[in-house]
């Protein structure tokens, strides 16, 4: 296990033991679909915690709303962040609240470390664009649902 996992599994796994520095998260994909960039650090109090999440996400195609086509992913967006030994996974949302018509973006990042390189975690994302009246619940219209490759790495 190379030094800078074992440093982040100490972080995540000690709850009172401050951590003295803070190691970041960063992760890619693209393809002819998506082009995206997110990169977080973990919090030094409690290395639990990430911090400063940001990042691009840069979406082709005419169906997607223009409000996601250069969206820039911030901190409010995170609502689930985990990782737990060998998994990292990150869950983004976002919608377009009082606009008509009520359009979401949910992101979902399952990604698993790399035998040889334990601060390289390879998976996949998918991403997810729908309309719905904003009157009702459901059913949303999905507008785009992608699936492809990412990885990411603690640096």
């Amino acid at each position: 296990m190379s030094r800078k996992a074992i440093i982040v599994a100490a972080m995540l796994s000690a709850s009172t033991v401050p951590a003295d520095a803070a190691a970041r998260i960063y992760c890619a994909a693209s393809d002819q679909a998506v082009k995206m960039s997110i990169e977080s650090g973990f919090a030094a109090r409690d290395g639990k915690r990430l911090v400063h999440f940001r990042g691009m996400a840069d979406i082709v195609g005419d169906e997607v709303p223009a409000v996601f086509d250069n969206l820039k992913l911030t901190a409010a967006m995170l609502k689930q962040a985990w990782m737990d030994g060998d998994e990292l996974r990150l869950q983004v949302y976002t919608d377009t609240r009082d606009a008509r018509p009520f359009q979401t973006f949910e992101l979902s990042i399952t990604t698993k470390s790399v035998a040889k390189d334990r601060d390289r975690f390879d998976g996949r994302y998918v991403l997810t664009i729908s309309n719905a009246d904003k009157r009702k619940k459901a059913p949303h219209e999905v507008i785009l649902s992608h699936e492809a490759p990412i990885f990411c790495e603690i640096k």
